[in-house]
């Protein structure tokens, strides 16, 4: 995945979106106006596997309101081979000439972007996680800034080496543009307290999932029926995404006389843990149809996503697993409590629980059928109310809409 924020930030869900297929149907009280709309990134914004194809989800779900979404940069639409992803990579890596890197925006990137405000007239331009962009916009147009961290809680959280340069630009980004987006309180704070934000150019709007099938009302409660408790683990980094954790949550369920079993999709786990009831699948490409209809399989079947994360912003994959109503047990850091209720979508622990702390939690709320039941819907609920990319795009439409 390219950046241009410094390498440790990543988006926590690990799969790739198809195309966004559901059409958005507008809250009535929204206006029909027609808005040119600038969609400001060096990312390429085209590509599902930039930034865990959140900016292609946002692109995406705009175009399903009444807006005209103009391309600024140069974004294009990725070539798809008959070939694993895990595969091509290696290819691409090793023996394809790799282009500059895309973590820079050199003078080029500005006169191209100065060339297209001059063919276009637009209304807004919408700059997501682009402050470095900023810095080469020479306009008087209206801009929407949206990240989900600030530098200062980047470096914090994953404890990084400051860097100055990319300290001023947020600084910048921050103080220019006319509206602020971030999908947590969090993040807003931070806006705020460190960086002198007006509180009222601030919006909090939650992201959404990344997945392109969502199931049937009905069809995610067969698994209430079910007598083993499923668990998954998802992640790339074992050790940050606090893989231990729920190891540990797996044998104390087991202890606790609960049957139980864990999933791991997305790392290989260190050797040291290995257990009858672990199973592991490292990658699943969903561009690959029938490894997507594996993942799909899979959330159908899994009752909790167990998520010990040591540190995150606004991680998709919760979205993603309330989408098929799976609640979510995980920590009280970074952006998690704007996306988490506690008891409805899942349950907020501090760091310092251990995974004796989350079977107890787990067991309680899983041998009691009803509660259960009640934490499945609750978990769709919420998706279906504000965690999805059509209401999104709805706020999104509306604050474009404030902004002429």
């Amino acid at each position: 995945m390219i950046n241009l924020l410094p390498q440790g930030r990543s988006d926590c869900s690990l799969f790739i979106n198809e195309a966004f297929s559901q059409p958005i149907k507008l809250n009535s009280s929204i206006s029909m106006n027609k808005l040119n709309i600038g969609f400001f990134s060096a990312q390429n914004y085209l590509d599902r596997m930039v930034f865990s194809g959140t900016l292609y989800q946002m692109y995406q779900s705009l175009h399903s309101v009444p807006i005209n979404l103009i391309n600024l940069g140069n974004p294009y639409v990725p070539e798809v081979l008959g070939i694993s992803g895990k595969i091509w990579r290696k290819i691409k890596n090793n023996f394809i000439k790799k282009p500059p890197p895309q973590n820079s925006v050199d003078p080029q990137f500005s006169q191209v972007i100065q060339e297209q405000l001059q063919r276009h007239s637009l209304d807004v331009i919408f700059a997501p996680v682009a402050s470095q962009e900023m810095q080469y916009l020479e306009t008087d147009i209206p801009i929407i800034y949206l990240s989900d961290v600030t530098h200062k809680l980047l470096v914090e959280t994953y404890q990084l080496e400051d860097n100055q340069e990319e300290e001023q630009w947020e600084t910048s980004a921050i103080l220019r543009a006319n509206k602020l987006v971030y999908p947590s309180q969090w993040a807003a704070n931070s806006a705020i307290q460190d960086y002198g934000a007006n509180p009222e150019k601030i919006e909090i709007v939650p992201f959404g999932a990344n997945i392109d099938t969502i199931p049937d009302a009905q069809k995610i409660m067969d698994k209430c029926g079910v007598s083993r408790c499923h668990l998954l683990f998802i992640g790339r980094n074992w050790e940050r995404k606090g893989g231990k954790f729920a190891f540990d949550t797996l044998t104390s369920l087991l202890d606790l006389g609960v049957d139980a079993e864990l999933l791991v999709v997305g790392c290989d786990p260190p050797p040291e843990y290995k257990h009858e009831k672990l199973r592991v699948i490292p990658y699943l490409d969903k561009n690959i149809p029938e490894q997507r209809e594996k993942f799909n399989h899979l959330l159908l079947e899994s009752h909790f996503l167990i998520f010990p994360t040591r540190a995150d912003c606004s991680p998709i994959v919760i979205c993603e697993t309330n989408a098929y109503g799976i609640p979510v047990v995980t920590t009280d850091v970074g952006g998690i409590p704007t996306i988490i209720k506690n008891g409805r979508n899942g349950f907020m622990l501090p760091l310092s629980a251990s995974g004796q702390d989350y079977a107890e939690l787990i067991k309680a709320s899983f041998s009691d059928a009803q509660q259960y039941e009640n934490l499945v819907k609750d978990s769709r609920s919420e998706y279906e109310a504000r965690l999805n990319w059509q209401k999104w795009a709805e706020r999104m439409y509306e604050l474009m809409l404030e902004l002429t």
